[in-house]
């Protein structure tokens, strides 16, 4: 299995056969993974702060989806003399980066390279800091796509991962209609599709990240989760990402077979803007996600 994301999340967005950032069983195509790039962007900030990259780094985005966090890599390294390279498998995503990134100051330090991140074109040692979001956990051998990673990591540089943590959440547990607790509902659902589907013949991992990361043979292993939220009146990317969130359980049959009749009326109902019960009409919804980053170091 190859891979190219964009977050999960599902974690958040993302996944899909076409392995990384979830283009074909989400519905996600380089326009949504723009849209969730722009609503994560404060998020991406604060975790590049967080790991401090050198002065002048060499940095890879493995899975570099529609750009947006290739941009703000390139962002907090060019200046200081440093460079990025996107890669993915998919030329979609890698013309969807090069655009974004062409159109800003940064063209000249960013390079673009297509190939499978269990098999990388990298020598040992090549960068000082590799990122890869939602993208592991389509390889059907997850420890050894992170092993390949860590290689192409120089001494005292870091591979960082960003997988799973807690779902997105907005809505109250009893919104008025069909039985309280419907995203409860909806994570169970979405573990079953999961399991079911994009980890289904893969090699199971009985371990967390943390983990994964020491037995890829990496140092200093920690993690740390950061906050996605908002409150109303949300911005058209947020109100997007929240209805994808949505739609996609009443427009995929996979993931609609998995939920009862009386679920999806009202995810129906919820999504219908014409409803007297249209989500976006109320006023108590809180969009809520963490979004957790794991980083080792290279020996």
């Amino acid at each position: 299995m190859t891979t190219a994301n964009h977050h999960e999340h599902d974690h958040g967005q993302a996944h899909d056969h076409h392995h990384g950032h979830g283009r074909g069983e989400h519905g996600f195509n380089a326009e949504s993974l723009r849209n969730n790039d722009l609503l994560y962007r404060d998020v991406y900030r604060a975790a590049l702060d967080w790991l401090d990259a050198p002065p002048g780094a060499s940095a890879m985005e493995a899975g570099c989806g529609a750009g947006g966090f290739t941009e703000i890599l390139a962002d907090a390294v060019v200046p200081h003399g440093g460079t990025v390279v996107a890669f993915d498998e998919a030329h979609e995503m890698l013309d969807a980066t090069r655009e974004l990134i062409e159109s800003g100051p940064h063209a000249a330090s960013v390079t673009y390279e297509r190939g499978d991140i269990g098999a990388t074109p990298f020598a040992d040692g090549t960068f000082d800091l590799v990122w890869s979001s939602r993208t592991v956990h389509h390889l059907a051998d997850q420890l050894a796509g992170v092993r390949e990673l860590a290689r192409v990591v120089r001494g005292g540089g870091k591979l960082t991962l960003r997988e799973g943590s807690i779902r997105t959440r907005f809505l109250p547990d009893d919104i008025g209609i069909g039985e309280p607790g419907l995203e409860d509902r909806l994570d169970v659902a979405f573990h079953r599709w999961f399991t079911a589907g994009v980890r289904a013949g893969g090699v199971r991992y009985p371990f967390g990240w943390t983990q994964m990361l020491r037995d890829a043979g990496l140092t200093d292993v920690t993690a740390r989760t950061f906050m996605l939220e908002a409150l109303p009146p949300f911005t058209d990317v947020q109100i997007a990402y929240m209805g994808r969130h949505l739609r996609r359980w009443v427009d995929n049959d996979d993931r609609r077979a998995l939920l009862d009749d009386g679920d999806a009326d009202v995810l129906t109902s919820l999504l219908d803007p014409a409803s007297t019960h249209y989500v976006f009409k109320r006023p108590d919804l809180y969009l809520h996600e963490m979004v957790t980053v794991y980083v080792g170091t290279a020996p």
